[in-house]
């Protein structure tokens, strides 16, 4: 049974979601977005005692090819997960997606946010990344041997 908390919650969510917001990496398809973005979880994964990431072409090709789908079909979704995984080459991923985030920043902050994808920022058997943007989706990839 849902407490009123969590109604005002999923209420307050929705109405954020819903507004459209504009991407200072439009100008540039999402690179510097993605590259400031990349730093922060970097930064992130420091100062909590991992290991920084290296950015992997592949799997940012991946990471932006899985963006452009969610911009098409319009939502959040995970949608062939495991073929980006089989695709990468590598034994394990984690994935986490985003939406409506103008800043980097703001992106970074809605993962920490988020147990799931704190988790997976964290992962400790991750070896490389990529993040991928494209008309405000964000998906960032990282994978392990």
């Amino acid at each position: 049974m849902m407490r009123l908390t969590d109604i005002a919650m999923c209420l307050c969510l929705f109405v954020w979601s819903s507004i459209p917001v504009a991407f200072a990496a439009a100008t540039d398809d999402g690179q510097d977005y993605a590259r400031q973005l990349s730093a922060l979880v970097n930064d992130y994964r420091k100062s909590q005692g991992r290991a920084t990431l290296p950015i992997d072409e592949t799997i940012a090709a991946l990471a932006r090819e899985h963006s452009l789908a969610m911009s098409k079909a319009g939502k959040l979704n995970h949608d062939g997960f495991e073929s980006r995984v089989r695709r990468s080459g590598l034994a394990m991923c984690i994935e986490n997606v985003g939406w409506n985030y103008a800043l980097p920043k703001g992106q970074l902050d809605a993962w920490r946010a988020s147990a799931g994808h704190d988790r997976n920022m964290l992962d400790p058997r991750v070896q490389r990344m990529g993040i991928g943007v494209a008309s405000g989706y964000v998906t960032m990839i990282a994978c392990a041997k």
